[in-house]
């Protein structure tokens, strides 16, 4: 029965943006369709084809080199916590390891050459804007305001429809950054990895129906803010993600302890009631047609209505993303990796405000839009992974 209700989901998905989309007349539903059944097809062979041991194999090396971080951060903090287990320190530090690393593939044109072939062959295979896939592409790298300098050349000059793409394929990827943050919280390493690449195939389809965009030429990709040589490049990179750490530090204090103060004060009044279960019932039929267990759809719709209204980070804090089966978190894992969160606007005006000054007022007006499609696309990878569980 869960099995239909994601089949179900996705169809609506697909109608419900089509309803809202402003150049009906305009979609291309060869490319939608190349790019919805090409989820699905990559999902199934991701799941349920022997190329499920290469993501084992894949996961279990980004595992191994997320612990090379601690050799750093032991020589710095090893004498806080130990024996123990701290948050900041074990699960956000190695951020600063993996963004260096990160900075370090960029400055030898690593990550521009993958991101180069393979965003463009996507373009013409889906017949979409090449920055838009080349966006895309880069996102499952960089984080979402470092992506924009890829093409920073030619956002100045981008349509709407392409910006708007841009603002959703920001808020529904991770960077390579943040995996091991996530795998903290207990979700599986496997499933992280393989919500990357669907998720960038439910971002075409859905702002193809929303805002289409047309096939352009090839783009060349930008050297963005690489240093005279490795090292400084590293460094920029390190210190971007030390403060990427500051940053979800804060969020985190901040947004937990204003739920723990508004359930406190619910439950002078109500005991029962919390805020995670009063924004849980908006997205109740929405974790149904995810094809979530019915006997888990309570627990799903808050953990989703806690990540539109903080960040992704604080919905796999909850502890009731650790009551989950094991169908229930991969489909959650899948689901919640992506930065659609209300600070996420906020994030990507600031990258705006560096690349493109001149576009800040049309990212402002689809900011919250791009919101509301991101969360749509990240449900749908959900229940697509949910399809083939």
């Amino acid at each position: 029965m869960e099995k239909i209700f994601a089949v179900i989901g996705m169809v609506l998905c697909i109608g419900i943006t089509y309803l809202f989309s402003d150049k009906k007349k305009e979609i291309n539903w060869v490319s939608v369709g190349c790019a919805f059944f090409g989820q699905v097809l990559l999902a199934l062979a991701l799941i349920k084809t022997p190329l499920w041991k290469g993501v084992e194999w894949l996961s279990a090396g980004v595992t191994w080199l997320l612990g090379q971080a601690n050799e750093g951060i032991n020589f710095v903090f090893g004498g806080i916590a130990p024996d123990g287990f701290v948050f900041f320190i074990n699960s956000l530090l190695p951020i600063v390891f993996i963004s260096g690393l990160m900075g370090i593939l960029f400055h030898f044109g690593i990550i521009q050459k993958f991101v180069a072939i393979v965003g463009k062959t996507v373009a013409k295979v889906l017949r979409v804007d090449s920055l838009v896939a080349v966006n895309g592409i880069t996102n499952m790298f960089l984080g979402q305001s470092d992506a924009l300098f890829i093409t920073k050349s030619y956002l100045p000059k981008a349509k709407d429809s392409v910006i708007f793409a841009t603002l959703v394929g920001g808020m529904t990827s991770i960077s390579c950054a943040v995996v091991g943050l996530y795998a903290s919280y207990g979700a599986s390493m496997e499933w992280i990895l393989v919500s990357m690449p669907l998720t960038v195939c439910s971002t075409f389809a859905l702002t193809q129906i929303l805002m289409p965009t047309k096939y352009e030429a090839d783009i060349e990709i930008d050297n963005g803010d690489k240093g005279v040589n490795f090292i400084e490049t590293m460094m920029n990179y390190a210190t971007g993600g030390f403060k990427a750490v500051i940053g979800i530090s804060v969020a985190l204090m901040v947004f937990l302890s204003l739920v723990a103060m508004i359930n406190n004060f619910l439950g002078l009044f109500f005991p029962s009631v919390t805020l995670q279960s009063i924004l849980g019932i908006i997205f109740t039929p929405l974790a149904f047609l995810m094809g979530v267990p019915a006997g888990e759809v309570g627990i799903v719709s808050q953990i989703l209505a806690t990540k539109l209204v903080t960040n992704e980070a604080v919905a796999f804090g909850l502890p009731q993303f650790a009551m989950l089966s094991a169908n229930a978190k991969a489909m959650m894992t899948t689901a919640l990796c992506g930065f659609a969160g209300i600070g996420s606007i906020g994030i990507l005006i600031g990258g705006y405000t560096a690349v493109a000054p001149n576009k800040v007022g049309v990212v402002a007006k689809l900011g919250m839009k791009a919101l509301l499609t991101a969360t749509v696309v990240n449900m749908l990878t959900g229940a697509v992974v949910g399809l083939m569980l």
